[in-house]
């Protein structure tokens, strides 16, 4: 098998094409792992911020029950002090050291 120049000059060729499309290759494959793990590292920056929004809602939720909780209670033990019969003997003592309209001025402004 002989070969001619124009043999090995298309081998020559074939091979400079093939390692020029290889190297191309190899660049494009690295500048899209780059990119990637870029993409990644900014995703991860993200979902751990949402990660942590998501916990503070949560804790904020929790909060919000605890407080509602507490202000049912309150206003339960304020319905039933208004009801009570020490309440009522009070805003009865009330009624009686108010004023009466025109008695005031009667006695000169004072009570």
């Amino acid at each position: 098998m002989n070969t001619t120049t124009t043999g090995a000059e298309d081998i020559v060729a074939v091979r400079d094409n093939v390692t020029r499309v290889i190297n191309e290759s190899s660049k494009l494959n690295s500048e899209l792992a780059q990119e990637l793990i870029t993409a990644y590292e900014r995703e991860s920056k993200l979902l751990g911020g949402i990660n942590r929004r998501e916990k503070e809602i949560v804790r904020l939720r929790n909060e919000v029950a605890k407080r509602d909780a507490k202000l049912a209670s309150v206003n339960e033990r304020l319905e039933r002090l208004l009801t009570s019969r020490a309440m009522q003997v009070q805003r009865a003592y009330w009624r009686l050291r108010r004023p009466q309209r025109g008695s005031s001025q009667q006695k000169g402004g004072q009570r």
